[in-house]
């Protein structure tokens, strides 16, 4: 079987929910796969992220309902991303393009989805890594969690976030990008060692105001986010 067709078949394995035989089937191939291919089908990438009260679980097509659900809340999406492109009415659509997001590589989209949900599992939002950039070790981080969301759970889900991301990926930078209009999310990256990289004059165009928007980056870097007080919260939310 050669690579590609082998690649195809590890997607297949992947929608089937047989996410360790996907990798296998590649690592035991007996042709050459480039080093970066084979990183990318570890099964960690679709492993849930639990600790304490959170627990982050791939985005898929069985959320499709929930899915639709915070999309019709034009203050979420406010919020949470008021870029965010349209998605599919109906669900079956939906779900399907989910699927095929669920069993793609890092490579194929340059994003990573999870499902934000309570230990229990009641699912309560989004967490992004978009413009993943896997040369210069970096991604841009979209958080985004229902307003009547338990209490830290959203800064929890940073924070599990960060074990994976730094400690596990080995990745360098995490950035976001924040509304000028929409202090309370900066205020939120910077309390977790964020700092301010620059500002981008009028930016985005708002069409529901007319008014254009500055928009704000802020950056942290792998050694600024264990600090002693992201480690105290840890302490307090992921044990």
């Amino acid at each position: 079987m050669a690579v590609m067709e082998k690649v195809q078949t590890a997607r297949q394995l992947r929608a089937e929910g047989k996410i360790k035989e996907s990798f296998e089937l590649l690592k035991s191939s007996q042709e050459k796969i480039h080093d970066s291919v084979l990183w990318q089908h570890q099964p960690l990438f679709w492993a849930d992220l639990k600790a304490g009260n959170c627990l982050l679980t791939r985005r898929r097509g069985s959320d499709a309902a929930f899915i639709s659900e915070l999309w019709s809340d034009a203050e979420f999406v406010q919020r949470f991303h008021r870029m965010a492109l349209r998605i599919p009415q109906q669900q079956s659509e939906l779900a399907r393009v989910l699927n095929s997001e669920y069993v793609s590589l890092i490579s194929d989209l340059n994003s990573l989805h999870w499902m934000v949900k309570d230990k229990q599992g009641k699912a309560w939002g989004i967490l992004s890594l978009t413009n993943i950039s896997l040369s210069h070790k970096r991604a841009e981080v979209l958080l985004g969690v229902k307003a009547d969301a338990p209490f830290g759970l959203a800064t929890a889900a940073m924070l599990v976030l960060f074990r994976f991301y730094f400690e596990v990926l080995k990745f360098h930078k995490l950035y976001t990008l924040t509304f000028d209009d929409n202090a309370h999310p900066l205020r939120g990256v910077l309390h977790l060692g964020f700092k301010e990289e620059g500002r981008f004059r009028e930016h985005f165009h708002d069409q529901s105001t007319g008014q254009f928007v500055d928009m704000v980056q802020a950056g942290l870097l792998a050694e600024e986010a264990f600090s002693a007080g992201n480690k105290r919260l840890m302490q307090r939310l992921l044990n």
